[in-house]
């Protein structure tokens, strides 16, 4: 029977976490050097493709054994196929190796994209199955006996019990490798909140830093070690079958559970399709690698941070350790650090020591706080788009459609100083006017004006900004508001080109200009699309390009097109600091959380790898459904090259999440093959049941022509999913 690696129900996380992934591979990577990164890389293919190849081996055995024990003659035993490869005149050999033992060959082919046993009487090529029909007849006509070592001579239960084998030992083997990988520890990033997008559903439903959620949707118990990246992919999963439906979360707090509930947005992916609810994964203070961008202010100043340094306090005030995980969490480096937003600030660092055994030396670090970059325009603040559930705001009856106003009687000039302008008042009172449209009104100018007073937040709190549809709050009032592209003040002292700016314009496109030799400079850095022409508009609002600003080197050209009386006018702005203004972030690396699920109960292992596959066979099942229901599209596909950029990714944090991704793909190899298509082991079933029904074989002419339709309708799709992943892979 023939396996086959087209499609891949588990490709959706990766292609959509991928980059996570790998930017932390890159991370471990970057911290190694020369030779040791080689042969580390080496090392992680090779885990790879033998973790690959196992899960094919498996369910071949599988098909082989069930086959051997109804005596069956099995000729070929291939991981991988051998089929004739040539480039022009050059002939490619058809495997990597192979030998013959007792009637069977036992081969790699060259094409790794699943497997097959050749046994008598079956071919999977439908161009071989006629000659492969005449050669088991002991005699001339179609009435001679098959040889009794023939498939198709044995009984349909026999046959049938051949076809599932594959099936059977992939479960049995998936959860085996599962048990195994939690007898040895599986490290994770635990779904625990680093932070949540200013104005995203995470945020407005309350989840604060440090929340952890136990469980979500329709899941009956808490599990204490939900990951990461099974939660954030639920919540994709959920956003393609319910769009804007509810989800349902349980949150432990402090000791305690909370019971919230957030709808998935779909406004984060540039396309649209991606949903998330703007929950960040959790950090430690540990540096990872770069320590901060090399175009950061930071760069400039160049302060003595090395990755794997491990900050213990800010100021010396001692970070507290979380007990969940024995770890800090890199929210109380966070909060510490914006507390200061406009201030230097002493850390205190544990540096290991280069000589293996020694103590971690005792450094400290002066971080400088960080001006803005800014093109010297302020704009509009637009209405409030969202009230954080418990907030300051909700209970003074603020609410969304709001237009901010003005601050103690101040009129609010730009909407991008604003959150800073709240930190000021920090554990102070203060007034906040807004003018709340006239129920029943359509007119722009029918509007009240309300006075909101409010106390400052007892320390400066700012919310993290999406790159996409990004938006600002009032940090730790509640309030989330958009920026409106109007401009409403001009830096006199900034640089601008001939056109220059006018209160009242309003932008609409940006393009970053550099030249060809800066470009090549940055080409590590940037990809070309940095520097095409970008529209303000919902996906890249005023809030995102001001957060994206803040990743381009000072002193960079931005042309900018703006709308002024009815005209479209380009101008040129120079990026700089600004003076008395700074950004929330110091721009410092910091590393995942990483927490170890392990058990040394034998009978616990293997409870647990039956729930981990069954899970993993649930997570399959749901993808099929929601891709033949048209509600995913090819966009979540994913073939060979995808299956091994994850299998690589997941290598890197260890053999035993290798372990758990081979699950994965155990229970997908065991679902797409057992799909009624001819040519899989489905196919072969759906045939073998037909026959059962009708007490005689589905015609032979049939079911070669059926097979060539399989056999097709696969080699289309598996051309299919290779483009895309090269087109994935050059994008």
């Amino acid at each position: 029977m023939g396996s086959t690696l087209l499609i891949d129900g588990c490709n959706v996380l990766p292609v959509l976490e991928l980059v996570r992934v790998l930017d932390m591979l890159s991370v471990v990577a970057a911290e190694a050097g020369g030779v040791s990164q080689l042969l580390g890389n080496v090392w992680l293919g090779v885990q790879v493709a033998l973790g690959l190849g196992f899960v094919i081996f498996v369910h071949e055995l599988g098909h082989f054994l069930a086959a051997k024990t109804f005596g069956v003659r099995c000729d070929k035993f291939y991981v991988g196929f051998d089929v004739p490869i040539s480039v022009g005149p050059i002939k490619l050999p058809r495997t990597l190796g192979k030998f013959q033992w007792g009637e069977t060959e036992y081969g790699i082919g060259i094409i790794p994209l699943g497997g097959y046993v050749k046994m008598l009487g079956q071919d999977d090529d439908p161009r071989q199955a006629e000659n492969e029909s005449q050669k088991i007849r002991l005699g001339e006509g179609e009435e001679a006996p098959l040889d009794p070592r023939s498939y198709p001579a044995k009984p349909v239960w026999q046959r049938m019990i051949i076809i599932s084998a594959g099936v059977v030992m992939n479960l049995i083997f998936a959860v085996i490798l599962a048990g195994v990988a939690y007898w040895f520890g599986v490290p994770y990033t635990p779904t625990v909140a680093g932070s949540t997008f200013a104005g995203s559903p995470a945020w407005a439903a309350g989840i604060e830093t440090g929340d952890q959620i136990v469980k979500y949707g329709k899941q009956k118990d808490d599990d204490p070690n939900l990951r990461y990246g099974d939660f954030a992919m639920a919540v994709v999963m959920q956003g393609f079958d319910g769009r804007e439906k509810q989800l349902p979360l349980t949150v432990e707090r402090g000791g305690s559970r909370t019971e919230i509930t957030a709808v998935p947005t779909g406004k984060y992916s540039p396309d649209g399709d991606i949903y998330r609810i703007g929950f960040n994964e959790p950090t430690t203070p540990k540096i990872a690698s770069p320590a901060f961008s090399p175009l950061s202010f930071l760069a400039d100043k160049k302060p003595d941070l090395q990755p794997g340094d491990l900050i213990t306090a800010v100021n010396a005030e001692t970070l507290p350790t979380d007990p969940r995980f024995e770890a800090v969490l890199g929210s109380e480096l966070t909060a510490r650090l914006q507390a200061n937003w406009e201030k230097p600030v002493t850390v205190s660092i544990d540096r290991m020591a280069k000589g293996s055994g020694e103590s971690p030396q005792q450094v400290t670090v002066e971080l400088p706080a960080v001006p803005v970059k800014t093109l010297g325009l302020g704009f509009a603040p637009g209405p409030v788009t969202a009230i954080r559930s418990g907030s300051a705001a909700e209970a003074a009856g603020i609410q969304v459609g709001d237009q901010l106003a003005a601050i103690d009687g101040q009129p609010i000039v730009d909407g991008l100083h604003l959150p800073a302008q709240v930190a000021k008042l920090a554990g102070q009172e203060f007034v906040l006017t807004v003018k709340r449209p006239v129920v029943g009104s359509t007119a722009d100018e029918n509007t009240e004006t309300l006075d909101f007073k409010l106390l400052g937040p007892e320390q400066p709190k700012f919310d993290p900004v999406s790159g996409v549809a990004g938006e600002l709050t009032l940090g730790g009032l509640g309030v989330a508001f958009g920026i409106k592209p109007s401009i409403t003040s001009v830096d006199p002292e900034a640089t601008y080109g001939s056109g220059g700016f006018q209160v009242g314009d309003e932008l609409r496109q940006i393009q970053w200009v550099a030249t060809a030799e800066r470009k090549a400079e940055l080409k590590d850095i940037f990809k070309p699309q940095a520097y095409e022409i970008q529209a303000i508009d919902d996906t890249l609002t005023i809030a995102s390009f001001y957060d994206l600003l803040q990743n381009v080197p000072a002193g960079a050209e931005i042309k900018c097109w703006v709308r002024r009386d009815g005209k479209t006018v380009d101008t040129m702005a120079t990026l700089y600091y600004a003076k008395d203004w700074y950004w929330h972030q110091r721009g410092i690396g910091l590393s995942p959380l990483m927490h170890t699920q392990r058990t040394d109960s034998l009978a616990t292992a293997l409870k647990l790898g039956v729930w981990e596959t069954s899970r993993r066979f649930g997570d399959v099942l749901g993808f099929l459904r929601l891709l033949v229901t048209g509600k995913i599209g090819a966009k979540g596909v994913g073939g060979p090259i995808e299956i091994a950029r994850a299998a690589s990714s997941e290598a890197s944090f260890g053999v035993s999440r290798l372990m758990l991704f081979l699950t994965l793909l155990s229970a997908n190899l065991a679902i797409i093959n057992f799909l009624p298509i001819p040519a899989l082991d489905g196919g072969h079933m759906l045939f073998l049941t037909a026959e059962a029904i009708r007490g005689k074989p589905v015609p032979e002419a049939l079911q070669i022509r059926l097979t060539m339709v399989g056999v097709l309708s696969l080699l289309s799709l598996m051309a299919f999913v290779i483009v895309k992943d090269i087109m994935r892979l050059m994008s």
